[in-house]
């Protein structure tokens, strides 16, 4: 009973208070940065990590909107999605834990047998469907952390 009223507790206050830092934008337990400067894959990932974050993560078609409508909203460039196949060609990984994405948003034609576009974007050219690019390109950051607030929360008393 305890740890359900934790819970709930936990939803109402994420649902009333913003948990991400300045500058972040949170939706559904993650927050996102729109970062600024261009930089290669590898360059982008570092980016994010200095801002405890990583490269984003798409795990699903509501989070995947979600991000295409802030891109739409600010007229965005192309921006790094924390994907890549460069292990194994048309199969691809999120870079910081080398788990397979089950959620993709490839573009008709993206996405496949590329051997130099190892690396993937949210393409402005495609109404930001992703695009498979090779990861010297230079493109803008959009880094994801876990929101901080309820992700193991305490029970007092």
């Amino acid at each position: 009973m305890r740890r359900l009223i934790v819970v709930f507790l936990c939803l109402v206050f994420i649902n009333a208070k913003n948990t991400c830092d300045d500058g972040w934008i949170g939706y559904r337990g993650s927050c996102y940065l729109f970062g600024h400067g261009l930089h290669t894959f590898t360059s982008a990932e570092q980016y994010c990590r200095q801002h405890n974050g990583h490269l984003v993560h798409v795990n699903n078609i509501e989070e995947n909107a979600f991000l295409k409508d802030q891109m739409r909203d600010r007229k965005d460039q192309p921006r790094w999605l924390g994907i890549t196949d460069e292990g194994s060609e048309g199969v691809w990984h999120w870079f910081d834990t080398n788990t397979l994405a089950e959620f993709k948003d490839f573009h008709p034609g993206d996405g496949g047998n590329h051997n130099i576009e190892d690396c993937a974007f949210f393409s402005n050219g495609y109404d930001y469907q992703w695009a498979d690019v090779a990861c010297s390109g230079n493109v803008l950051p959009l880094c994801e952390a876990r929101s901080s607030d309820c992700e193991d929360p305490v029970v007092v008393g």
